[in-house]
């Protein structure tokens, strides 16, 4: 199984054409002028002055003639501004822009796009050290720590964000630019660490799986093979990480590695997934965002080597069965931004980072390819409809850093953040998300969650066009019409969610689905051109519970619609808290106001508890008078975006 390219297929479904749209218009303009607001650009400016290199700098900035990066050049006392790691932002953001651009190559906005593509490529190809090496808060700031502290600095992963950005706009918009740029650096990584050289290996995974796709795009196979050894080297003992920290002057840098890698006095390794060799994986640890990282490179490794999917299938169903919120959310403590135990999934607190469940949808996504078994695609629908873009605001230019499945209106939606891992990372998922509907392979065309799209593909060498007309997710009914070019036989795959009940399928000639594989009804027949498969998968909305062992969901019910998963705002009710609903009664769905743009809020029986209660602070039960209301339940990632307000998605039952 393999996805295709962005350029042969296009999602076109009322859903994901409007983010997509939004993102063009709004998205990757508004954080590309807070990239240039925080100074993220003119660290690359100060880095290539630092180097030696002003008269490239001086060039470069002829090159990026907009006004807002004027600022770029002015002078800066600080030389260095923001965290280590804000290179990585500039090359995620270069990465959403690529696929954005991809999303509709003549729309005005991958006009506006491009520009801005011109105007940042030449301020990060003049911070290049003549040797490959980028990264510019070192060369600012600590030109002799280069690659002394690999557990926390991040120099490894911004190199891996640099390289899929390169990747990135050389498949969609045909620039090599970033591409050789992202080589270089690569090969100069690669001179220093690998067999017969230095063992290392960088704290926060990323590099493993950008290497893969260097590999993919260039045909090097050398790369493949270096992202293998990461992974491999990863766990072993003596740790890389244990021998640095008796460098005191590189662990001045990050004084909180010692805290982090240690476990009850002794190095662990948890946090950075450095606990065990990868094969002997089985509870998912540490920092969430870094573990799906990791996962995701594995998994591409894992074809033909059943010890380690083995251990990555174990470490999942511990990940999904008792460490995941229903949301797709994951990673419940702020502590570690990461995982704790088994059925700790706490509601107010929640951290539940963006950028962990958009890991979670490369992860199962990689699962899913490798296996075609459609759990690790329920999970992917679930994390991507709901845990991901709660991220990000409906107008496209505020976000989440941490999604908690309760607030009692603490929370709210900002432009940016001093760490915005999360705004551009959010931007390339939304702009890619056609990676994640279908898949073709040499035999089958894949159709993995029913988003309207169309999608050009080479099947037994026909070229063949399919359109899903959908209304995904308000509606299940959806119809796929096949045209080959040239009848041909194949299988039409079609996953069955997991929260489907009744199905129905029409197809002329074929009465029922061929097989019924890994959770994919198979559709195999000689297609010829207008041939149409009516489906409906009886969408309707279902209350759920929880395993008891969460004692935070106790006598609580969560409310969900086909993929999407609903909550209480108090911008509905007032009084979110003193809720409390009947489950015996099925929900009734209503079309939304034009604040939420037409999304299907869902209408329930219950109750509210009476503001009146006697003066005392405890009295014999019954004293509490209860009111029947009307709840209005709302998708949850569209939450928050009618102000702060209190909301819940576990609420209580009658």
């Amino acid at each position: 199984m393999r996805r295709l390219p962005l350029q042969d297929i296009r999602l076109t479904d009322r859903f994901w054409s409007r983010w997509q749209r939004i993102l063009r218009e709004v998205t990757i303009e508004a954080e590309y002028r807070k990239l240039v607001e925080t100074h993220r650009l003119r660290n690359f400016v100060n880095a290539a002055k630092a180097s030696g290199q002003g008269e490239v700098a001086a060039a470069a900035l002829c090159d990026a003639s907009a006004a807002e990066v004027s600022s770029i050049s002015e002078p800066d006392e600080q030389g260095y501004t923001g965290y280590f790691f804000n290179d990585s932002d500039v090359y995620k953001w270069c990465e959403a822009a690529a696929y954005a651009i991809a999303t509709d190559p003549a729309s005005e906005g991958a006009k506006l796009i491009r520009g801005r593509i011109d105007e940042v490529i030449p301020v990060v190809s003049a911070a290049q050290q003549p040797d490959g090496y980028i990264n510019t808060f070192f060369q600012i700031k600590h030109p002799n720590l280069k690659w002394r502290n690999l557990s926390m600095m991040h120099e490894m992963y911004c190199g891996g964000h640099l390289i899929e950005a390169g990747v990135a706009l050389y498949e969609n918009a045909g620039d090599h630019r970033l591409l050789d740029i992202a080589t270089r650096f690569a090969d100069h990584i690669m001179s220093i660490f690998g067999p017969g050289r230095r063992r290392g290996y960088c704290g926060h995974e990323e590099i493993e799986l950008a290497l893969l796709r260097l590999a993919r795009a260039t045909g090097e196979t050398k790369y493949r093979d270096f992202a293998k050894w990461l992974i491999e080297e990863r766990g072993r003992r003596p740790s890389v990480f244990e021998l640095e920290l008796e460098d005191a002057e590189a662990m001045a840098l990050s004084p909180f590695a010692a805290k982090m890698m240690r476990k009850d006095g002794e190095y662990s390794g948890e946090y950075a997934q450095d606990h065990a060799p990868i094969r002997e994986h089985t509870e998912i640890v540490g920092h969430a965002v870094r573990a799906m990282y990791l996962y995701i490179a594995a998994a591409q490794l894992a074809e033909d080597d059943p010890g380690l999917r083995s251990a990555l299938e174990t470490t999942w169903r511990n990940l999904t069965g008792k460490r995941m919120y229903l949301t797709g959310g994951i990673g419940p403590s702020s502590s570690n931004e990461g995982f704790t135990g088994d059925y700790d999934l706490p509601n107010l607190s929640a951290y539940a980072e963006t950028c962990a469940a958009i890991g979670l949808v490369f992860w199962g996504q990689a699962l899913l390819e490798l296996t075609g078994n459609s759990e690790y695609a329920d999970v992917v629908e679930r994390a991507l409809y709901n845990g991901t873009i709660s991220g990000i605001s409906l107008s496209g230019d505020r976000f989440f850093y941490t999604n908690p499945l309760e607030s009692r209106g603490e929370h709210e939606r900002v432009p940016w953040f001093s760490c915005a891992c999360c705004p551009p990372n959010i931007a390339r998922m939304i702009a890619s998300a056609a990676w994640y509907a279908a898949s073709v392979s040499d035999d089958a065309f894949w159709v993995h969650i029913p988003a309207g799209f169309e999608a050009n593909a080479k099947i037994d060498n026909v070229p063949v066009a399919i359109v899903c007309e959908s209304d995904y997710p308000w509606s299940g009914e959806f119809r796929i019409r096949v045209d080959p070019e040239t009848p041909v036989e194949f299988e039409l795959r079609l996953r069955i969610p997991e929260w489907a009940d009744e199905v129905d399928t029409d197809l002329p000639g074929l009465d029922q689905a061929s097989a019924w594989e890994g959770g994919y009804a198979v559709f195999k027949k000689r297609w010829e051109k207008g041939d149409v498969l009516t489906v409906d998968l009886g969408m309707r909305s279902k209350w759920i519970e929880c395993n008891p062992k969460v004692r935070e969901n106790l006598g609580r019910i969560a409310l969900t619609r086909g993929p999407l998963v609903y909550c209480a705002e108090e911008q509905d009710l007032g009084f979110v808290p003193q809720l409390f609903v009947a489950d015996t009664a099925a929900p009734v769905a209503e079309s939304e106001d034009p604040v939420l743009e037409g999304i299907v809020s869902l209408i329930a029986e219950g109750f509210a508890d009476a503001e009146e209660f006697p003066d005392d602070l405890y009295a014999e039960e019954g004293a509490l008078e209860v009111s029947e209301v009307a709840c209005k339940f709302v998708p949850y990632f569209a939450w928050c975006n009618r102000g702060a307000n209190s909301m819940q998605v576990w609420v209580r039952r009658a």
